[in-house]
């Protein structure tokens, strides 16, 4: 007998607590050191960027990118950057001979 269980997993992010106003640190502290940053000055402001890599399951598997916006060192708001398919069956040719 062969039986399957299908699992979805969702974002760490949308499905974790994260609201405007939490610092960097508390997001670093939560989620680990982002694999990249930017950031950009205007004025007295200081825009910073975090961007997250994670692979989710929901039918396929995928790689989405989260992106972070901090101002002044909390967190202004939370984006779902590029996202990506992985583990896509290569079809099969047969030749005939």
């Amino acid at each position: 007998m062969i039986s399957s269980c299908a699992t979805t997993y969702n974002s760490r992010f949308t499905s974790a607590d994260v609201k405007p106003g939490i610092s960097k640190q508390a997001v670093i502290a939560r989620f680990g050191k982002p694999f990249k940053k930017s950031f950009e000055q205007i004025g007295d402001v200081l825009y910073e960027d975090f961007y997250y890599k994670e692979t989710i399951y929901k039918d396929y598997w995928f790689e989405i990118n989260n992106i972070l916006h901090f101002q002044d060192g909390k967190l202004v708001s939370l984006e779902q950057g590029e996202e990506k398919k992985l583990y896509q069956q290569v079809p099969v040719v047969r030749v005939q001979r």
